[in-house]
């Protein structure tokens, strides 16, 4: 009986995300006639627009699949749907899935066709990795479950995987140890806000169960890694395939992996000092309820300061002052307006004009992204004209005030421009495949600095 409604439930779940709800339909912007092409183990669906995007996924995911089908010891026994999308704004259009799909989704699986749906968002190196992220959660749906609704149906033994086993196994196959989950399980444990691994939900889903098969492959080996995915699946639960594995429950494991990340990282307690002994704080979650406050600005004049936050549930952009953190006003209303669909904040980038008084700031509009110019003291925003892009990030205003330099992706590529207000004209500074991004100008406005990553 247990078994049947954990399917059951599993079931409507899987119908409930595949049909769209009457009234509730997602905005389309543009029709899209579709291509493909294959691979040995996957057909690859993509735009005119994105021919080199999907040849770059097919080398790419072939890579991949060798790598996660060695480490588990597996081979698929279905081909694989991919679907591409031209940027994060065209994704969020998709209607493989009705759900919303905000900035920090950078793609998914679905489990009734068994299909990946990604974004490019001009960095190669990125979208490697959650090509072979979704990739393991494509390569668990065919171990699993046949790969398809119709095998779990008539499969009773369908095996309920919690988050943290199946998105820390994805992020552990496609990354092994990275600086980004290194420095989030490090704050985590020295502030000591680190959860039980059957509490790890979220985004510690990803980062902390990243982290336990990190632990489990350094401490056991990492052909337990794939002796656990077997063992889960024959014994018809995660406690029984650890248990079976390593000798452990889950709760066992936890107590030991967490003390193994205070071995590791409670050192740095003594090597470093907390941001409050050095620093002022300018903004209190615990007063505001906010969990998120970032890309801060300065003003010119050093008086004020320009940030994003969550304080009142949605993204928007408050000023306040930069002597006493007092909020000064907020300047615009994120994720519910049309000019301001989204702020961008995993790409964030605000900057001041010269005299202090306008601020220069992207954000999805419509189909596309676009930089906005907001009045420092009324809040009111006109868009840079003729200024879109599928994705613009990091803007900044030069010294003399007459120019933008802005880092912006165009279909299958991410380059640096500028935009000269005086006569409106759009600079590309760089013409190349590689990754760039965060321009910034020279104190003399002669210059542009940016990061450019080259894809391995």
């Amino acid at each position: 009986m247990k078994k049947a409604a954990i399917l059951f439930a599993f079931i409507l779940i899987l119908v409930s995300q595949s049909f769209g709800q009457f009234g509730r339909n997602k905005v389309q912007y543009k029709d899209y006639d579709w291509y493909y092409i294959q691979t040995k183990h996957f057909d690859i669906y993509f735009t005119m627009e994105g021919q080199n995007i999907a040849e770059f996924a097919a080398t790419a995911i072939e890579d991949a699949l060798a790598q996660i089908q060695s480490s588990i010891n597996y081979k698929i026994q279905k081909r694989i749907s991919v679907v591409l999308y031209d940027s994060q704004n065209e994704f969020q259009e998709t209607n493989v899935i009705d759900a919303y799909l905000g900035e920090g989704t950078g793609g998914f699986t679905e489990l009734f066709k068994n299909r990946i749906v990604l974004p490019f968002s001009g960095n190669y190196k990125m979208f490697r990795h959650v090509i072979h992220h979704e990739l393991v959660h494509g390569v668990m749906n065919d171990l699993f479950y046949g790969g398809a609704l119709q095998n779990i149906i008539s499969n009773s033994s369908a095996v309920n995987l919690p988050l943290w086993f199946s998105e820390g196994l994805a992020e552990y196959l496609a990354l092994g140890w990275d600086t980004n989950t290194d420095q989030f399980i490090r704050d985590a444990a020295i502030n000591e806000y680190l959860p039980d691994i059957k509490y790890l939900d979220g985004y510690f889903a990803y980062r902390g169960g990243q982290a336990v098969f990190y632990y489990i492959a350094k401490k056991y080996g990492k052909e337990k890694v794939s002796e656990i995915v077997m063992n889960v699946k024959g014994k018809g639960g995660v406690d029984q395939g650890l248990k079976a594995s390593i000798g452990l429950t889950v709760d066992e494991l936890s107590e030991r992996w967490k003390k193994d990340i205070k071995r590791v990282f409670w050192p740095d307690i003594t090597e470093r000092k907390d941001p409050d002994e050095f620093a002022k704080r300018m903004t209190d979650p615990k007063k505001d309820n906010s969990s998120y406050n970032i890309s801060p600005a300065i003003s010119p004049q050093g008086d004020k300061i320009v940030y994003i936050s969550n304080k009142d549930y949605f993204f928007d952009v408050y000023l306040m002052d930069a002597n006493t953190g007092k909020e000064i006003t907020r300047l615009v209303k994120g994720n519910r307006t049309v000019d301001f669909e989204e702020l961008n904040i995993l790409t964030p980038g605000i900057s001041w004009s010269p005299d202090g008084k306008k601020i220069a700031i992207a954000a999805k509009s419509g189909l596309e992204d676009a930089i906005f110019i907001i009045d420092a003291e009324s809040g009111s925003a006109d868009d840079v004209p003729a200024v879109r892009f599928p994705g613009i990030e990091t803007v900044d205003w030069s010294k003399d005030g007459t120019k933008l330099v802005f880092a912006a992706q165009n279909y299958d590529a991410s380059n640096i421009y500028t935009y000269e207000f005086a006569t409106g004209k759009i600079e590309k500074l760089t013409d190349d495949l590689f990754s760039d991004s965060d321009p910034r100008w020279s104190y003399d406005g002669k210059k542009s600095i940016f990061r450019q990553i080259v894809t391995p």
